[in-house]
This record gives C-alpha cells, sequence and structure tokens, in this order.
C-alpha cells in the first residue's frame, strides 16, 4: 500500500459502527455472495451436465450388456428350435430369470400369448406337416403377456428390429427388449413361409443395479463438487476482501467523514488498478472539495453580513414554505420576533394571508411593489416566488424597505401643491380636483352637492389704506372664521383665488347651502381684524336645483349668485336661479 508522493501517510481506517452493523446489507457482503453464486451456478452446471452424460453411459452400457445377453440367448433358442426340442426352448428360458439383473425371460407369439405354454403351435405345425409328428402336451396353461394390439409387440414384428423401451407400470423401472424371432430357412419347414416373424423373445431387466451405479456417481459428484466449490470460494472470499471489499470499506468509510463535514479525508493509493484509480480521484475531490469549501464559507460570511446589516428587511423560505432566513431588519420592521415569523409563516408576515397572496401574484405580473401600512409604517414589500428551470416552486423571496420618511414627505408634498400658504385651505387645483371626484359621484349615486362662492366686500380698500399685510391677516382671519362654520367630515373649503373663497358642501342641497351661507355670512359681520369690520357676499348654487352639466357650470352658476349677492348692495347670500342658465 502507497501514498501519493509528497503526501503525509494516511492511517488505517477503522468500520464505523454503523458501517460494521450494515455488513450484511453492504456491497461487500452482496459482491460476494453474487461471485459466490455465479460459481456455485457454474460448477454445479458442470458437474450436473457430467453426472447426466455419465448417468447416459451407465444406462447405455446397461443396454448394450443386456442386448449382448439377449444375442446370446437368441442364438441358443434357434439352436434349441432347429431341433425340434420346444420343451429344452421353455426350460431354457426359465432357468435365464435365475440371471443376474433378468427379472423376466418369455417367449412370446404375434398374438401376445406366451409359447411353449399350450399345445397352439404343435397343432399348427402338425397340421402344416400333415401328420402328427409332435405329440401334444399334456398340461397346458394360456398366459397372455401383451395385449393383441401391443404397439411395442406390433413395432418389434413389423420392423424385425430389436425394440427396447422402459417400463415404470411397476413399483422399480424395468428395461424390456423385445427381440423378433425370424422365420428363417430351417424354420420354414415346420413353420411354413407364411410368417416372418414367429414371435418375439422378450428380455425384462431390472435396472437396480444400473441406478445404483448412477446414484454413486451422483453422490460421488457432488461431494467433489462440495469440496472444490468450498474451496474455490474460500480462495474468492479471501481475494475480493483483500482487493476489492477492503477497499470499497475504506472509500465507504472515507465518503460518510467527508459527508459530516471532515473534509481532511485522504485514502490510501494501493497499485494502478481501477480502486487505485479511483483513490486519486476521491483525494483530488475532496481537496477540490475544501478549496471551494473555503471559498464558500468566505463568500457565505460576505453575503450573511450583508443580509444581517442590511436596512431593508429579508425573509427567505424553501420550496415547502418553511421560513429559513430573518434578518433582524425585517425583525424591526414587522415588530416580530424571527422565531414568530417562522412559527406563523410567510403568508402571515403582516397578518394579512389574502394581501400577501395578491403581492405574490402581482408581483409576478409587473414585478412591482405593495404598500402595507403595518404599524403605523408604510413598508414597500417586493414578494417574488422563486423557480427552477423545469418550473418547480423554489422558495418565495421578500424584500422589505420602510418608507415611513418617504409618504410623510410625500403627503407633505402633496398638501404644498394643493395647499395655499397665505391661509392653509385647499388652493385652486385641489377645488377642481375635488369638484370632479365629487360631482361624478353626486351623479352616480344621485345625492345632493352644492357649492358656495364668496369674497370680501370692499377688499382692495384694506390694501390700499392699510397696507397688504392687513389684508393678509383679514384673509387669514376670513378663512379661520369659514372654516370653524363648515362641517369637518363633509365641506371643504378652498381658497378661488385673490379674496375669492368656495365651499363644496356634501350631501347638501341648495335650501341647505343657503342656511350654511348665511350662518357664515353672519359670522364675518361679527367679526373684526385689527379693528376693521369685514363683510362678505355670498352666492350658492345647488347641482340639482339648477342642472349643472359639469362641475365648471355648477362653478359658473354659484359665481353668478354671487355677483347678483353684490348688485344687491353686498353683506348678502343669493341663490342661482333653478333650471338651465340661459
Amino acid at each position: 500500500m502507497d501514498n501519493e508522493p509528497g503526501k503525509p501517510p494516511t492511517p488505517r481506517a477503522r468500520l464505523s459502527p454503523d458501517l460494521k452493523l450494515g455488513r450484511l446489507t453492504s456491497i461487500g457482503t452482496k459482491l460476494t455472495l453474487v461471485i459466490s453464486l455465479v460459481i456455485a451456478v457454474g460448477f454445479g452446471s458442470i458437474v450436473y451436465f457430467y453426472t447426466r452424460q455419465q448417468e447416459k453411459n451407465i444406462l447405455l452400457q446397461n443396454e448394450r450388456a443386456i442386448q449382448q445377453v439377449l444375442d446370446s440367448v437368441s442364438q441358443g433358442l434357434q439352436t434349441i428350435m432347429i431341433t425340434a426340442s420346444a420343451d429344452v426352448a421353455r426350460l431354457y428360458a426359465d432357468k435365464l430369470k435365475d440371471v443376474k439383473d433378468i427379472d423376466e425371460i418369455r417367449i412370446v407369439r404375434p398374438d401376445g400369448l406366451e409359447a411353449f405354454r399350450d399345445n397352439e403351435t404343435i397343432r399348427q405345425i402338425n397340421e402344416y406337416r400333415n401328420e402328427a409328428e409332435f405329440p401334444l402336451r399334456p398340461t397346458t396353461s394360456v398366459s397372455r403377456t401383451f395385449a393383441a394390439d401391443d404397439g411395442n409387440l406390433a413395432r418389434a414384428i413389423r420392423t424385425q428390429q430389436v425394440v427396447y423401451y422402459y417400463d415404470t407400470q411397476h413399483d422399480d423401472q424395468h428395461l424390456t427388449f423385445l427381440l423378433p424371432i425370424k422365420n428363417i430357412k430351417r424354420c420354414k419347414r415346420c413353420h411354413g413361409r407364411e410368417q416372418e416373424v414367429l414371435g418375439v423373445l422378450e428380455v425384462r431387466s431390472s435396472l437396480d443395479s444400473a441406478r445404483e451405479e448412477v446414484r454413486q456417481t451422483w453422490v460421488q459428484s457432488s461431494l467433489v463438487l462440495a469440496i472444490s466449490l468450498a474451496a474455490v470460494l474460500l480462495v474468492a472470499a479471501a481475494v475480493l476482501r483483500r482487493y476489492i471489499v477492503r477497499p470499497i470499506e475504506v472509500v465507504s468509510l472515507a465518503m460518510s467523514r467527508v459527508a459530516a463535514g471532515d473534509l481532511e479525508q485522504r485514502i490510501p493509493v494501493m497499485g494502478r488498478d481501477e480502486l487505485s484509480l479511483l483513490a486519486r480521484s476521491f483525494n483530488k475531490l475532496t481537496e477540490e472539495l475544501r478549496l471551494r469549501h473555503a471559498g464558500f464559507n468566505a463568500e457565505h460570511n460576505k453575503l450573511e453580513t450583508i443580509l444581517m446589516s442590511a436596512d431593508e428587511g429579508i425573509v427567505v423560505t424553501d420550496g415547502s414554505g418553511k421560513i429559513v432566513l430573518v434578518n433582524p431588519a425585517a425583525e424591526t420592521l414587522l415588530d416580530k420576533s424571527a422565531a414568530r415569523i417562522a412559527d406563523q409563516g410567510f403568508m402571515y408576515l403582516f397578518d394579512d394571508p389574502k394581501r400577501m397572496e395578491a403581492a405574490l401574484e402581482n408581483s409576478g405580473a409587473s414585478g412591482g411593489s405593495d404598500v402595507f401600512l403595518h404599524n403605523k409604517r408604510y413598508l414597500a414589500v417586493y414578494a417574488s416566488s422563486l423557480r427552477g428551470a423545469d418550473g418547480h416552486l423554489l422558495g418565495h423571496a421578500l424584500l422589505i424597505r420602510n418608507m415611513t420618511e418617504e409618504k410623510r414627505l410625500e403627503q407633505k408634498l402633496r398638501e404644498l401643491s394643493n395647499t395655499d400658504v397665505l391661509t392653509g385651505l385647499a388652493n385652486r387645483r385641489a377645488l377642481d380636483d375635488m369638484l370632479k371626484q365629487e360631482f361624478g359621484l353626486a351623479l352616480d349615486q344621485d345625492r345632493d352637492l352644492a357649492v358656495l362662492m364668496f369674497d370680501i366686500d370692499h377688499f382692495k380698500q384694506f390694501n390700499d389704506c392699510h397696507g397688504h399685510d392687513q389684508g393678509d391677516r383679514v384673509l387669514k382671519a376670513f378663512a379661520v372664521a369659514t372654516r370653524a362654520r363648515v362641517r369637518e367630515d363633509l365641506d371643504t373649503v378652498c381658497r378661488y383665488g385673490g379674496e375669492e373663497f368656495t365651499v363644496i358642501a356634501r350631501e347638501t342641497s341648495q335650501e341647505g347651502a343657503m342656511i350654511l351661507a348665511e350662518r357664515i355670512r353672519a359670522d364675518i359681520e361679527a367679526m373684526m381684524v385689527d379693528g376693521l369690520r369685514v363683510t362678505t357676499s355670498i352666492g350658492v348654487a345647488g347641482l340639482c336645483e339648477t342642472g349643472a352639466a359639469t362641475p365648471g357650470e355648477l362653478i359658473e352658476r354659484a359665481d353668478a349668485a354671487l355677483y347678483e349677492a353684490k348688485r344687491g348692495g353686498r353683506n348678502r347670500v343669493a341663490a342661482a336661479a333653478d333650471g338651465p342658465a340661459t
């Protein structure tokens, strides 16, 4: 076992408890079992085919031996029959039964009956020869050996060839031979020429000896197989353990330690085979991982510093919706701890899941932000769903920016743009916008709307006789008195321009607006500004009463009523004429 040049020696690895407990399911065990099984199947197949061949050879030798016996018996019987010694033939056949492995020897006629047991053959011969040459037996017996239509018997007679078959009708297997007894030239003088085959010689042999020899062959083969297989498996297991299993265990142990975070692991390099290449690749991989991990940690620390010190709140979830990141700014802006945020879940960051769903949908459609009013703070919320290349959800990300101060400044600018600097009332620009909006709502909802137009009587004299500062003080006092009289929630007081003022009276008829105008006139008349008396003339126009078609027309009708009040002597209220303007 050699280490790579320039590297310190690596101590011999020890299997962890987890690997030891898992040995039965380890790759080494599985590999050993598979190879053992393959070897066992291979050896078993060889032994099986060898033994089967031996079995066939034993049975074939047995058949040949019996065939030789059968030929000898056939020749003996022919000799006996030629000498016309039928009784001797029967005794000869009976005597052959004592031969080892010969269970039955019979001479059978073509009709399936055993010959030499009755007088049938003797009668046929005497009839053929027309003389009583052979005496009949005093005692006879009829023994049917084969059925008249037996296929094996018919085939032996038809083909005049030896027929043999294995008889399985008895408890033990037997081999039966049927040897045709041909009607040779010397036999024809007694049996005639009509029959080609006079009968068959049936020899029924027991297979006990052959089977015992086959059994012994199987036993010996099995014993040789067991011994050979055990030896081969022991050698194979030792080789596998030394050159495959052990290196795999070392690699597994090192990989488990790397997975646990120990990137300093190294595997000893053994030889120049594939496992040594694996060891070199593993060592190179761990070195690369170590370098990348160090770089990742550095970048992670940078990113964590940026995220944790950012003024914007950041909340991130994984694909299952579990919150995995909450920075301190998010805790401050949401006024919740990180633990509470994680416990409540992403959709309840602002305690309004429907609003969060809408924010996610809007971000996907427009990529913009939503503004949430949360705990008296205006928060710009940028929500997005992160998805992989295949479309599956990776998680959600939320960026929260505190824009309360921006909103305050925006509101202040809006107020400045819509407010008259001197009086603090809505200016002409705000008047146009509000009147347009209220005019449309009044038409849509069929409700009343009235406009009051008024100015300060003889205001030019205040400026000419007492100076513009005095005129400004009069305007301010006029605005305060007017605002004090109108309804805070329904009416809006605007400076129309110069010394002219307007009141938008919502949900108020022209008659009701006349009452409000009279009260304002009386309050102004009772007011003294730096010892100076101030009066006002007011014109009133109602939407329903005048039938004005546009906001501008409604203003014109109120302005016309104002000039009517001035022509009437000032310090008075006048109503616009009913019906469309002529």
